[in-house]
């Protein structure tokens, strides 16, 4: 498999999909946080046969986990240690 193929492309469009992510829930979340949601929504789709919609699945997946975890009270998601009760 060469390079231009779409599964030489789907890491690329999660890396892009992480950096989006990261921008915008940097007020909410570390980019570790975003980073590792992603990978934890990526990693049981990285050995799809078909990877044509594996960036859409991953990127629905990752704003529903990050939507929940900017929700949490747990001061230990939040930037800065503290909760404001969203």
């Amino acid at each position: 498999m060469g390079a231009n193929t779409p599964e030489a492309a789907v890491p690329d469009t999660i890396q892009e999909l992480t950096d989006r992510l990261t921008a915008s829930y940097a007020h909410l979340l570390t980019a570790a946080t975003v980073r590792d949601v992603v990978q934890d929504c990526y990693q049981p789709l990285s050995k799809a046969r078909i990877p044509n919609y594996v960036p859409i699945l991953v990127e629905h997946n990752s704003r529903t986990k990050l939507r929940q975890l900017a929700r949490s009270s747990d001061g230990t998601v939040l930037l800065g240690g503290h909760s404001d009760g969203i």
